[in-house]
């Protein structure tokens, strides 16, 4: 391997797949795994050569997978190129967002969100899980999202998707317990990422909001990740989400994340001069 790697908390230095790599913070995990030693596998439908070029820098041997996760196919072309690699940390991170009162957005649009969301995850860890349990020893990385605390109108599927990320990632790590395989949920809170604006979200409360960079979520997964803790909370936002999540009835929840989602009347939204480097999303 050639280039310079910073040292940090490593289980194992084998291979690592990252879905959804090239963009947000699936992009930065990727980074991060390869400074921590990993060689990636860097699977998306989209820019995948562009983020194995960065990766390159920071030295390794790393691979790009051009697939559409919504479709078994692309789930199955993703697998087998896995177990070639022989790898032995999982980020699934793949996921989208659909924006809208549910009953007026495209039924297309919701069902490739839960295709992406749910259906991939699901299908890609069934398919992958036997050869971690075989080597004994593995890493499991499910990016659900503090989302998964409350109902969310305007949000609903994203939300009860990341709802099932979360469950799934606790469920699993339950059965495996004693393996040698661990799984861990991450539960980012609003991170500045193209999520906001590829969801159409930039003049909602939540897409206003001023938000951690990625790399910071990243950092911190990574860490929880290697140690095989079992969930881990990012941002000041997401630990706020969650406490309120607490204790606040249902219907409240329900009323709030709402009110997150929906957008700033015009009269009340405070121009923001234009952004230097990205916009905040």
């Amino acid at each position: 391997m050639t280039g310079a790697r910073p040292a940090g908390p490593v289980a194992d230095r084998g291979g690592a797949l990252v879905t959804g790599a090239t963009s947000g913070i699936g992009r930065a995990l990727a980074v991060e795994l390869a400074r921590r030693g990993h060689d990636v596998l860097v699977v998306a439908d989209r820019d995948v050569e562009d983020t194995v070029g960065e990766l390159a820098a920071v030295g390794g041997t790393h691979e790009g997978l051009t697939v559409d996760l919504t479709t078994p196919r692309g789930v199955e072309a993703t697998a087998r190129r896995a177990r070639d690699l022989g790898v032995s940390t999982v980020v699934l991170n793949a996921g989208v967002g659909v924006h809208g009162a549910y009953a007026r957005t495209p039924l297309a649009d919701q069902l490739r969100l839960l295709d992406l969301n749910v259906r991939s995850v699901a299908h890609l860890t069934h398919l992958l899980l036997p050869d971690l349990l075989a080597e004994g020893r593995g890493r499991v990385l499910v990016t659900a999202s503090v989302a998964a605390e409350m109902p969310a109108p305007h949000f609903a599927t994203y939300a009860a998707s990341k709802a099932f990320l979360r469950s799934f990632a606790w469920s699993l790590r339950g059965e495996l317990a004693g393996t040698g395989v661990t799984v861990t949920a991450l539960l980012p809170g609003p991170t500045r990422t193209p999520f906001f604006r590829e969801a159409g979200m930039e003049r909602t409360h939540v897409g206003r909001l001023p938000k951690p960079r990625a790399a910071s979520v990243a950092r911190q997964a990574v860490d929880a990740l290697v140690r095989g803790r079992p969930e881990v909370v990012t941002g000041v936002q997401g630990l706020a989400m969650l406490a309120m999540a607490r204790v606040l009835p249902q219907p409240a929840r329900a009323a709030f994340h709402g009110w997150f989602y929906a957008p700033v009347p015009a009269s009340l939204a405070v121009p923001r001069p234009s952004p230097s480097r990205s916009p905040l999303r």
